[in-house]
């Protein structure tokens, strides 16, 4: 079993230190692992994954460039914590970048990626029904890229995953306020999977949107969520 510290991090293996520390800290930021505004701090992280400063500070450096974390003036990083208008304009992003990947994925879709997107929403109905936000979470991810990767598209992948880095911090939080039971939180994969098994790109768009959609209202219709975190753009 892997070692984990009380971060819930995995310890590295030196050999392939500095792209796994990359690796685990753009997981944890994607899934939700830190909260918006989270101030993290390299010798922390460092002694969390069982590394030296360097790599960390390499990934910090690379993580920034994608705008998944923030430079702070004292040297210090941390998880940016999105105003109202930066959220709804990430929001529209997502509609346009995930809306064109998934109906280009309707043209594509087969019997595999069908079957395998029924057993996600089965495994996330079971943790919705328990209310385990971080297992939901990562289930509707996987859910959606495997879609995703039907679009063909080698394009749309990294784009859409810069977007997922930089509302990923705001989907537990999202999770976390939505009652998910008696199918709730997979209905709108339901009806994206039932257009997607009939060639309807329309019809899986306006779902996905639906989807979307509903995770950033329950953000942005929460002062708390943004105004309390400093409302950074």
């Amino acid at each position: 079993m892997a070692d984990r510290s009380q971060l819930g991090l995995a310890r590295i293996e030196r050999e392939t230190v500095q792209d796994r520390v990359y690796s685990v800290l753009r997981d944890q930021l994607m899934r939700g692992g830190f909260e918006p505004g989270q101030k993290l701090k390299i010798a922390d992280l460092a002694s969390a994954l069982g590394t030296s400063a360097m790599p960390v500070r390499e990934a910090l450096n690379r993580l920034a460039a994608e705008r998944a974390i923030e430079s702070m003036p004292n040297r210090s990083v941390r998880v940016p914590s999105l105003s109202r208008e930066s959220l709804r304009d990430l929001m529209e992003a997502r509609f346009a970048i995930e809306g064109l990947a998934v109906a280009r994925a309707a043209a594509n879709m087969d019997e595999a990626t069908l079957a395998m997107l029924r057993q996600f929403i089965a495994a996330q109905s079971e943790t919705d029904a328990e209310h385990v936000s971080e297992a939901s979470a990562e289930q509707n991810r996987a859910f959606h890229f495997a879609i995703y990767r039907r679009s063909g598209s080698a394009v749309l992948l990294p784009i859409i995953e810069s977007l997922w880095l930089q509302f990923g911090p705001y989907l537990r939080v999202a999770s976390e306020r939505f009652d998910g039971r008696e199918g709730r939180g997979t209905n709108f994969h339901v009806e994206m999977v039932a257009a997607l098994a009939h060639g309807d790109g329309h019809g899986a768009r306006k779902a996905l949107e639906s989807d979307i959609g509903r995770a950033f209202d329950l953000v942005m219709t929460d002062p708390s969520c943004w105004q309390e975190q400093g409302g950074a753009a």
